[in-house]
């Protein structure tokens, strides 16, 4: 099993509206839901009423980032922004570095007519290859990580990579931030009509879509233990939230792992605390 990041370039190509490179791609719906599920990241508004809806951004009317508020976060699998534009409405003083394997995704985030330059920085990466993102991001630079289905879409090397990137990158007490699929979910169910795809290592934790891309199940544990390897402190909960299937007319319940980690502050030896 390889990571394929290629894979991911196909899939935005597949659902851009026009079949081009840099055009509107119709992929996943905005997760404003991240005002609640990483709500520590956005204004004291969006904490306090995180069911209210925040509009678009329009870049050219907006004032300058406050440096004495300003929060610096790193999304990793930024896609073409649905978690970027939604947490950027929920706070004028956060600036985002976005990284995406798929070009044609990341072009598509540029696009966007909420895209500001003061505001987000937008890399072709791939986050889960080894010190990836040493030249676009730098060591102990941002107060935030987050990845949404992001870590599903890495092998165990890929995980590895990724975790230890996150770990370099956040400041001292930065945080990390995640949602993703959980074993057990129904769709890790190898009897389920639901599973994504084909299964790769046989305990139901990894399908491969028919499109190429990865699909892992996460157990709690198995998080925690890769957060820790690499100095993160934390915990992961499972959420359960029910989803509706139009097309096959169904309601299911769906499991989701979640974390919050937290990067203490390495002393050498011999250093004062």
């Amino acid at each position: 099993m390889t990571d394929d990041p290629h894979a991911w370039e196909r899939f935005y190509l597949t659902h851009s509206k026009d079949g081009a490179k840099g055009h509107d791609v119709g992929a996943f719906k905005d997760r404003h839901y991240l005002r609640k599920v990483f709500g520590e990241l956005c204004d004291a508004d969006a904490r306090a009423s995180p069911e209210t809806f925040r509009s678009p951004l329009t870049p050219e009317t907006l004032r300058n980032v406050d440096e004495a508020n300003a929060v610096d976060v790193l999304e990793l699998g930024c896609g073409v922004g649905n978690s970027v534009y939604p947490l950027l409405r929920a706070n004028l003083d956060m600036r985002v570095v976005a990284v995406d394997c798929s070009p044609t995704a990341v072009a598509a985030l540029r696009a966007n007519p909420e895209f500001d330059s003061r505001r987000v920085r937008a890399h072709v990466v791939d986050a889960s290859a080894s010190g990836s993102m040493r030249e676009c991001v730098e060591d102990e630079s941002m107060d935030a990580v987050t990845a949404v289905f992001f870590l599903s879409a890495l092998t165990a090397n890929g995980l590895r990579h990724a975790t230890e990137e996150i770990a370099r990158v956040l400041r001292p007490n930065g945080v990390f931030l995640f949602r993703d699929y959980a074993r057990g979910d129904v769709k890790s169910d190898g009897s389920s009509q639901f599973v994504p795809g084909e299964p790769v290592d046989g305990d139901g934790k990894v399908y491969r879509r028919p499109d190429g891309t990865l699909a892992v199940f996460f157990d709690a544990d198995d998080l925690n233990a890769a957060f820790r390897s690499v100095g993160l402190e934390g915990a992961c909960e499972i959420v359960t939230h029910s989803v509706t299937n139009r097309k096959l007319g169904v309601t299911i319940d769906r499991e989701f792992v979640q974390g919050r980690f937290v990067k203490g502050r390495f002393v050498k030896p011999g250093e004062a605390t």
